[in-house]
């Protein structure tokens, strides 16, 4: 595969393959809390943690995986004028598609230690949660 892929389906190939090693994930921090997406023990996570609450979204396939990184991070709307009236565009051009691809990839950067210790503890307190008896 190139060093940078030139299709969409390469480009899609090779997140899948740098997730799955374990070494690379998706994250992202601000001012709202801490987003990670990666590969724990052999599923797919997306673990946040902010203003509103702790959660844990477990993608449980490849395809569900990369249709949810699209629709976060991939689509976007643009604003045409057609006829002289304002119109959202919503579908993007192959090369657009591409372009959005390629850039999810220049996103992908190596798991650290803490992001590691960061997902366990996440889903060791939802355990923990999970375990608990009302009674």
């Amino acid at each position: 595969m190139p060093a940078t892929p030139t299709t969409v389906v390469e480009c899609r190939q090779l997140l899948l393959e740098r997730l799955k090693s374990g070494d690379y994930c998706l994250s992202s921090s601000d001012k709202e809390g801490y987003r990670v997406l990666c590969y724990y023990h052999g599923a797919f996570l997306f673990v946040a943690v902010g203003d509103d609450g702790t959660s844990v979204l477990h993608l449980p396939a490849d395809e569900i995986l990369l249709n949810y990184v699209w629709a976060r991070d991939g689509m976007r709307m643009d604003l045409e004028w057609v006829d002289g009236q304002p119109r959202w565009r919503y579908a993007l051009t192959p090369e657009e598609q591409l372009e959005s691809w390629q850039k999810l990839l220049t996103r992908l950067s190596p798991v650290a230690e803490s992001t590691r210790r960061f997902v366990a503890s996440t889903l060791g307190g939802h355990a923990a949660i999970a375990g608990r008896s009302d009674d």
